[in-house]
């Protein structure tokens, strides 16, 4: 069939005006090229191709790293706001935590001593109401602000809005309180995130504990949306990606082309539209190839032209390769 195109070219060319026959060498190279974005911010967790690879569309380029959240305390999962597959964007999920209380203290009425007066974040302390001191809990401290910190009670019985102190020990010695504070109902953790929630561990009513994993964004993969060949993988493992940014360049397979260099007499000779013959390098036997010339560059510092050639051939051509073009131009 290839020689058949020839025969005809070089027929239709024989009835013109007298015509110069040449010889070029060029090599496939990419007539235009597609820009991969990303669709969402996040993590890349590996790149899955390689520059110079062959991809097909919808084939994976580089995946990312899923945001794993997990519960910070124990407690009842007391609202689910979002679904496997949604875009979210602030609120996914409610958190009751089974520590029923909070109380909000201040080192004020600690005992006279530096040591009372300074309080560790995790620490254990014991809390009993001022009134009677019949309503008693066992607390962690936690969320300290200078002279203030917030106790997370682990067990007992307080009243919501009553005063307690606040001691080191259970036996609520004088010289071992560290504080006066206010009982308030535990707030409810909200959690949020940003992106496709692509995992959900938890439904409404679902006891969880600390460290359980509730659910997951992101972990989503970026994919060739034609076929052809990678010419560039700008991110690694480990990378951040920004919402938009270009991750990936591909030649589609068919905008890989021929690219000769012509100098200022030789490029005179051709024209946009010319029909050239290719010969592949390595294809040698086969017929040649018609092809079309469909752009000439501006002159390079080298002092020569850039001829392109659209090839019409359903072969997938790397790029790099020899290629010999025979131009039959008229006078």
């Amino acid at each position: 069939m290839l020689k058949r195109w020839a025969t005809l070219l070089l027929a239709l060319i024989s009835l013109a005006a007298p015509a110069l026959a040449e010889v070029y060498t060029g090599t496939t190279a990419a007539l235009s090229t597609v820009t991969v974005r990303a669709g969402d911010a996040g993590a890349v967790a590996a790149a899955q191709a390689v520059v110079g690879q062959r991809v097909e569309a919808g084939q994976a380029l580089v995946r990312m790293r899923s945001e794993r959240t997990f519960a910070s305390q124990d407690g009842t999962v007391s609202l689910v706001s979002a679904d496997v597959g949604d875009a979210v964007s602030g609120e996914v999920l409610e958190l009751a935590p089974t520590q029923r209380y909070t109380i909000h203290c201040t080192v004020d009425s600690a005992y006279k001593s530096a040591e009372s007066r300074l309080v560790h974040s995790g620490e254990r302390v014991y809390a009993k109401c001022t009134h009677d001191g019949t309503h008693r809990a066992i607390g962690i401290v936690t969320q300290i602000d200078g002279a203030e910190y917030r106790v997370l009670t682990l067990g007992g019985e307080l009243y919501v809005g009553e005063t307690v102190y606040l001691y080191r020990d259970d036996a609520f010695t004088a010289a071992r309180r560290v504080g006066i504070g206010t009982v308030v109902v535990s707030d409810t953790e909200v959690y949020e995130a940003e992106g496709e929630l692509t995992l959900l561990r938890v439904s409404e009513g679902d006891r969880v504990e600390r460290g359980q994993l509730l659910y997951a964004t992101g972990g989503s993969e970026i994919t060739a949306p034609v076929g052809g060949i990678v010419t560039a993988l700008n991110c690694g493992a480990g990378d951040s990606v920004e919402a938009d940014q270009a991750v990936a360049e591909i030649v589609p397979d068919d905008a890989v082309g021929v690219e000769i260099m012509a100098d200022e007499t030789e490029a005179a000779k051709i024209a946009v539209g010319d029909r050239v013959a290719l010969t592949f390098a390595g294809y040698e036997d086969e017929d040649a190839a018609p092809g079309t010339v469909v752009a000439i560059s501006g002159l390079a510092d080298s002092g020569q032209y850039a001829v392109y050639i659209r090839p019409e051939t359903d072969a997938a051509l790397p790029l790099g390769m020899h290629v010999e073009v025979r131009a039959e131009t008229g006078d």
